[in-house]
């Protein structure tokens, strides 16, 4: 019984220890997400013709930056 209650105990430990880190995972990456929340809605606003032209530069610029 005493064995049962130490495994029990020892397995809830683990899942704090895991629900911290996925908490802190998560409190990291706000601005991030905040980020490309942001973008999106930026990109609502624009025509499909402003859109597609501005994606096609990134793409671009990327390129450029991997060569």
């Amino acid at each position: 019984m005493i064995v049962a209650l130490w495994i029990i105990a020892i397995c809830e430990v683990i899942r704090a220890l895991q629900n911290m880190i996925q908490i802190m995972a998560i409190r990291h990456d706000v601005s991030k997400r905040d980020n490309a929340y942001a973008e999106f809605i930026k990109s609502l606003k624009k025509d499909d013709k402003q859109f597609v032209k501005e994606m096609l530069e990134e793409f671009e610029r990327q390129a450029g930056e991997q060569k």
